[in-house]
């Protein structure tokens, strides 16, 4: 305790413009798992974030990266931790190249504050995770989040040509560059997206864009089975057809779509949402060779979405991946069919229910489970199905949950072969651990 006091003597000493703070209350607002935080830290540069962060090294205490605090419920339960230093006051977009497609821009903008942004020249970051207008460009790139149009576009991962990091001795490295083809060297980027801020905190980011397109139209098909409807996945993958997004829906999940966001989906069988982007006559004519295809799957035609319509329908989408207690399932496309079979005799084994909706061209499936209070009902389904799934050569991990139920089942599951290098470069990046420990891989 009196060195976290020092600490803060410290910071107020050597940064008195730095917003600190103490207050009960508003330490409450960041808990995370039941772990309040000592202090908040509220930095207005890159340059005083990154002198927050050494003197915070320097007195041996540890933090937590913090935007908005979209992801925050990622990961397992952290250990007690001293400093939050909040990224929302570094939001600003410093370069939008639109003739080479490409922006630099500070981790604390929200994507949809971005994207209104790189509207105005007719281009955008194409990326569509849940909550869009509260997610911050750290949190993203933190998380690697992503919605269902990776299938075209890919992930922040994907996307990021060069980054800005405060480590943890607070010097400030950059990885990647400026522009697209940026080949020399190491990718460093691809070590910290997707970290947690365990490696170092992202404060900057540069990435490559599209032009935002002309026209979208989504087509929904129908099956009874899910069978015919990964059968249309297939054959669409291994055509010359390129759809944005294959979102595949069960029953369950068109339930509750049906009844709390009005969109009338069939709740018998399965829906496959197919979302195509481009020219008017480009989308038309795939449209049409999707619908034939289609129904050599013996797959009934759905209403077209298009305009509102269209956008309440994804938005309902990426938000049904968000559920109280969620699972995402990685696997092949091919397997996903396998896998709601177990899913489905596995809950009935255990008496809960589940709901699922799939980015079925990428082999994700989201799965949410009821009761979410039914903790060692839940901890047995959850053992039974990340066996099963990891005997496909797949991983289940839990990405929503309450605490209660981290205190019982790891939520990433067991670390694999490549831990061992984790833990290395953990060591390297952040020997004295400064960064927040207990939500990432093995605790890293």
């Amino acid at each position: 305790m009196g060195e976290s006091i020092l600490l803060a003597q410290s910071l107020q000493t050597h940064l008195p413009s730095l917003t600190l703070l103490q207050e009960v209350e508003q330490r409450h607002t960041y808990v995370v798992d039941d772990v309040a935080p000592k202090f908040i830290l509220i930095p207005d540069t890159i340059e005083e974030a990154a002198q927050a962060v050494a003197l915070i090294h320097q007195y041996g205490g540890t933090l937590q990266a913090r935007g908005n605090g979209t992801y925050i419920h990622l990961g397992g339960i952290p250990s007690p931790f001293d400093t939050v230093l909040l990224t929302t006051r570094l939001n600003h977009l410093l370069e939008h190249e639109a003739g080479d497609l490409t922006c630099r821009v500070e981790a604390g903008m929200p994507l949809a504050t971005l994207q209104a942004l790189l509207a105005r020249k007719g281009q955008r970051l194409p990326l569509d995770p849940p909550h869009a207008e509260q997610a911050t460009i750290g949190g993203l790139l933190a998380a690697n989040a992503s919605g269902p149009k990776r299938l075209l576009y890919g992930t922040p991962r994907d996307l990021s040509i060069g980054l800005r990091v405060i480590q943890a001795n607070g010097e400030i490295a950059r990885s990647g560059g400026r522009v697209v083809k940026n080949v020399a060297g190491y990718d460093l980027n691809k070590l910290f997206i997707g970290s947690l801020s365990t490696l170092g905190i992202i404060v900057e980011a540069n990435f490559k864009l599209q032009p935002l397109p002309p026209a979208e139209h989504t087509l929904l098909l129908t099956y009874t089975n899910v069978e015919d409807a990964m059968q249309t996945v297939t054959q669409l993958l291994g055509s010359v057809i390129t759809p944005t997004a294959l979102e595949l829906i069960d029953s369950g999940a068109a339930s509750v779509m049906s009844d709390f966001h009005g969109i009338n989906l069939p709740v018998n069988g399965y829906t496959l949402a197919v979302n195509f982007e481009g020219s008017l006559s480009t989308i038309e004519r795939q449209i049409n060779e999707t619908r034939l295809l289609a129904r050599r799957q013996h797959a009934l035609l759905g209403e077209d979405l298009t305009n509102h319509a269209q956008e309440h329908f994804w938005q309902t989408i990426r938000q049904q991946t968000q559920g109280t207690l969620t699972c995402k399932i990685n696997l092949l496309p091919s397997q996903i069919p396998h896998y709601l079979r177990i899913l489905s005799s596995t809950c009935h084994q255990y008496d809960l229910e589940a709901t699922n909706i799939a980015h079925a061209g990428n082999g994700i499936v989201y799965t949410e489970l009821q009761p979410v209070d039914a903790t060692p009902r839940l901890v047995g389904t959850l053992t039974a199905l990340r066996s099963a799934v990891q005997a496909l050569r797949g991983s289940l991990v839990i990405e929503h949950c309450p605490t209660q139920l981290k205190q019982h089942i790891d939520v990433w599951g067991e670390p694999g072969a490549a831990f061992t290098m984790m833990q290395r470069l953990k060591s390297q990046f952040d020997p004295q651990e400064t960064f927040i420990k207990g939500r990432f891989l093995g605790g890293l």
